[in-house]
């Protein structure tokens, strides 16, 4: 009878021990994921008001105009959804265009210089029929405060600098997708940019 006891435990001890045994990958720790974000497909309208120039808007954001003082103005281009906007500035200008160029290169120097931005690229905008000049600059980097900036010109009176800025702190990587598509909706602004004759 004890013999049939030892057996029947020995029997329960390697039943146990193999169930315990899996067989497979190790567990180990899953790497962070990202909320995979929705976004609409872009339905594009000209806006033109009371600013100098009109351009296709994504009906998607909102815009909110106020006068800075003379002629200058503040417009937000946001998207709610996003958390996201675009703030602009419409600079009526007189002689300085070479000043509001060199302040563009000094804000792009400071993401540089204080190790914000791993890398700068920059687009070329050169529309001699429409009258319009500019660049547009993607800044890459976990510390670069707006991952795109821009500015145009008709190179007579008219500049408009631009950035876009996320109402959080952003993590630009697992934003990717979203700034991508915001780019696109900047170069849709920029490719049906006309100025107005006020």
């Amino acid at each position: 009878m004890r013999q049939i006891k030892v057996l029947l435990l020995g029997v329960c001890i390697a039943l146990l021990a193999v169930s315990c045994v899996k067989k497979g990958d190790p567990n180990s720790a899953k790497p962070k994921g990202y909320f995979r974000i929705e976004i609409p497909e872009p339905q594009y309208k000209i806006f033109d008001s009371v600013i100098p120039f009109q351009f296709e808007k994504n009906e998607l954001a909102k815009l909110k105009i106020s006068k800075k003082e003379q002629d200058n103005m503040w417009i937000d281009i946001d998207y709610p959804l996003l958390n996201a906007t675009f703030k602009m500035t419409s600079i009526k200008f007189h002689n300085n265009l070479r000043d509001l160029m060199y302040n563009e290169d000094k804000m792009l120097m400071f993401h540089v210089e204080n190790r914000k931005a791993d890398d700068i690229q920059y687009s070329v905008i050169e529309d001699s029929e429409a009258r319009l000049f500019g660049y547009i600059y993607d800044i890459e980097g976990k510390g670069a405060a707006t991952p795109l900036r821009f500015w145009v010109t008709d190179s007579t009176s008219h500049f408009v600098r631009g950035s876009l800025y996320f109402n959080f702190v952003p993590n630009n990587d697992s934003l990717q997708p979203v700034i991508q598509y915001l780019r696109n909706d900047l170069l849709q602004m920029i490719e049906t940019w006309k100025w107005n004759k006020k």
